[in-house]
């Protein structure tokens, strides 16, 4: 598919690895196969630098580390370039993203390029008490902003006063999109025969694991072979959750591995589950969720972090109260003990997996970059 009137787009993703530079990765491919000029600058050891792209990568951030022949490199890339737009991503560090800013729009190349931002996160995992001044003043500096939740949307016009009114929500559609085009999947370690919860991403506090676990001895008592598996990695002491699997005499019915795994074992994770589920306390929305719709997985989430926006209770998975054992518990064993109901969720999750599309988001983007070119 080739677009008239290609624009010039540098993406900027600090983060190397996980959600957010998955999120740029996916984007700046569908941009520049519609035949847009497209460049992603993002952080040392890149993730996705192996794998097929249709976009320049330059791997040059490190902290405020410098590396000389690194930004050279990109200098070079904005020399060619010269964009249009500048898309930035993520809000684990919007001191970083500010300063950035200020440095790339102080380069005669991209001195006229106007700056978007899609936020991901509003609120760090290590969050510091200078983060959303210097967000404030990061925001003044935009032309618009994409949030993936309207959750998110009026969080940052009522908790952090950040003037919204050029912004657009979106959904977050599947960050591992590429991965059933570019990778082959590595078997999941899990015994045969048994039926796969899956809790995938990094395992913080807010998202309810011990929750998750307490619920289990239920599950496993009803369903013999139902098995959970807890994959990510920690942003937490998870010695109380061991502790907690062992007490409870889980130990061969919960696969707990605390590590970021590569994308062969994400697919085949993935591919391997009956129900994903996403037991959340409170925080942002999940970029799991549209994964899991790809991989035609039903969802079991709580009625927090904007998941209510896109799991439709009943239809494509399940949605129960945060920090409630027994729903989370009743809600596994309704969907891994029913296959004639994870059948009839089929066509819910194939339909919401299309609308979660990156062709539909990317379609949404284009026009955002021109409007702002034209305003």
């Amino acid at each position: 598919m080739t677009t008239a009137n290609p624009l010039r787009v540098l993406l900027v993703s600090p983060a190397p690895v996980a959600g957010t530079v998955q999120y740029a990765h996916n984007l700046a491919s569908h941009l520049g196969r519609r035949g847009h000029d497209v460049a992603m600058l993002t952080g040392l050891g890149c993730e996705l630098a192996p794998y097929a792209h249709d976009y320049r990568m330059v791997q040059a951030i490190d902290r405020l580390k410098p590396h000389p022949a690194k930004w050279m490199e990109l200098l070079r890339v904005l020399c060619t370039l010269r964009p249009q737009i500048i898309h930035y991503q993520g809000g684990q560090h919007p001191d970083l993203l500010y300063l950035l800013d200020i440095a790339l729009r102080s380069v005669t190349p991209a001195r006229h390029a106007r700056a978007v931002y899609t936020p991901q996160e509003l609120q760090s995992n290590n969050r510091r008490s200078w983060h959303n001044p210097a967000l404030r003043r990061f925001w003044k500096r935009l032309s618009y902003a994409f949030f993936n939740s309207e959750e998110n949307r009026v969080m940052s016009r009522d908790v952090l006063g950040l003037d919204v009114t050029d912004s657009m929500v979106s959904t977050v559609p599947d960050l591992l999109e590429f991965l059933r085009r570019d990778v082959v999947a590595r078997p999941a370690p899990v015994p045969a025969g048994r039926k796969l919860a899956l809790c995938i991403g990094l395992i913080e506090t807010r998202k309810g694991i011990p929750t998750l676990i307490k619920s289990f001895p239920k599950v496993a008592a009803a369903l013999p072979d139902a098995h959970l598996a807890i994959v990510g990695k920690p942003m937490m002491d998870i010695e109380p959750l061991r502790a907690a699997i062992a007490e409870q005499g889980l130990g061969e019915r919960v696969s707990l591995v605390p590590e970021y795994v590569d994308f062969e074992s994400m697919a085949g994770w993935f591919e391997r589950a009956e129900v994903i589920v996403l037991p959340y306390e409170y925080g942002w929305n999940s970029g799991v969720i549209p994964v899991a719709f790809g991989y035609g997985k039903p969802v079991i989430a709580t009625r927090i972090a904007s998941a209510g926006e896109i799991v439709e209770d009943g239809r494509n998975g399940l949605l129960v109260e945060p920090a409630e054992p027994d729903g989370l518990a009743a809600a596994m064993v309704r969907i891994l003990g029913d296959d004639a109901a994870r059948a009839a969720m089929q066509p819910h999750i194939d339909a919401t997996a299309a609308r979660l599309g990156w062709d539909t988001l990317t379609t949404q983007t284009e026009q955002v970059y021109r409007n702002v070119l034209a305003g």
